[in-house]
């Protein structure tokens, strides 16, 4: 056995108490049961291996090189306030090898969308459940401290052979197997660079907006320190709202927009227009054919309007962060490859009102 029997025992209790949970028919989904245990969504799913149809998988990468093999699928990744979906195939993905810094790609704008951050893809499971919908098959994937990273479900039009096949070749069906272990996360330190003024200069002098993450890393700083460090021509404090207002005023103007949305490992990109928010339940949703959007308002802390250069002009964005200075989310205008910024977007950018009109 790989496990000790203190592991074992965790595991066994951990379960227990989930079963407590869904004979009690407590609200919400995996991920707000790991809350209330007090443990993560990765862990819970962890311990219903060999108690339950869940298995670890052997590769991920080799998973993710064969998701285009398994047809209309559905995508989700998320962070603690909001939600991004998309129904959609994936398309053949560009990965790099395992590592600390290793990236890939899966791109095809307007589709299945994603940016991917392979260090922090810890572990994945597949899964088989019956829900009250039917039969529902998963493929999900944890980062070492138990956060969702990425979630791949099955659609009626999913070709579920392939799938059969994908699990079969990738599922440890060994119960003696080692299990993984997961950390909790340590918060994360927004430190105030040590020269401002120094940062906003090599900020102007950026030609590429991808080349903002070297800059952060250069100043050994943080995206959310960044953005309240620099003058308000590159980056000002709007209202939490403007969220909402952007997407309205988007599709009112029927303007094709792009949304990120990230875990710690991968960001999931749509590009499209909306039809507006649709408040439901507290939370704020985009409802397409293809994408829906769940917002969490309560999670929104700070917003900021960023202006970052680039060979074809200013490019202008709005990010929402929570009170731990994590990215929520990213809007941005739709824009041809090194094509210049839409007009609209930036004038309604720009008329956002500041919550904060001090000199920083």
């Amino acid at each position: 056995m790989n496990m000790t029997l203190d592991a074992q025992d965790e595991q066994a209790i951990l379960f227990s108490s989930l079963q407590q949970l869904r004979e009690s028919e407590a609200p919400g989904f995996m991920v707000d049961w790991a809350a209330l245990l007090d443990s993560s969504e990765g862990a819970l799913q962890a311990c219903r291996v060999g108690r339950e149809k869940v298995w670890p998988l052997k590769d991920i990468l080799a998973v993710l090189k064969a998701l285009p093999s398994l047809g209309r699928v559905l995508a989700l990744t998320r962070n603690q306030g909001v939600v991004n979906e998309y129904k959609g195939i994936y398309p053949k993905p560009q990965l790099g090898e395992a590592g600390q810094h290793a990236a890939g790609i899966f791109l095809d704008i307007g589709g299945l969308d994603l940016r991917l951050f392979m260090g922090h893809w810890h572990w994945g499971c597949a899964i088989e459940e019956e829900t009250a919908k039917g039969k529902r098959l998963s493929l999900q994937f944890f980062d070492k401290h138990g956060s969702a990273v990425h979630k791949i479900f099955s659609l009626e039009e999913t070709d579920l052979a392939a799938w059969q096949q994908l699990v079969n070749e990738q599922a440890i069906t060994d119960k003696t197997a080692a299990l993984p272990s997961f950390t909790p996360a340590e918060p994360v330190a927004h430190p105030a660079p040590v020269s401002p003024n120094q940062v906003a200069e090599e900020w102007r002098q950026m030609k590429d907006v991808h080349q903002f993450f070297s800059l952060i890393r250069r100043h050994r700083i943080t995206r959310f320190s960044a953005v309240q460090a620099v003058p308000e021509d590159l980056s000002r404090e709007v209202s939490v709202d403007a969220f909402q207002q952007v997407v309205d005023a988007t599709a009112e103007q029927k303007m094709e927009i792009m949304i990120f949305v990230g875990s710690r490992g991968c960001v999931q990109i749509y590009t499209g227009k909306t039809q507006g928010i649709k408040p439901m339940r507290g939370w704020l949703n985009i409802f397409e054919e293809n994408f829906t959007l769940h917002a969490n308002p309560d999670s929104f802390f700070r917003a900021f309007v960023t202006r970052k250069p680039q060979s074809s002009g200013w490019v202008t964005s709005l990010e929402v962060f929570d009170k731990f200075g994590t990215l929520l989310l990213q809007m941005y205008a739709k824009r041809e490859e090194n094509g210049p910024e839409q007009a609209a977007w930036t004038e309604l950018l720009t008329h956002l009102p500041s919550v904060n009109t001090s000199v920083k």
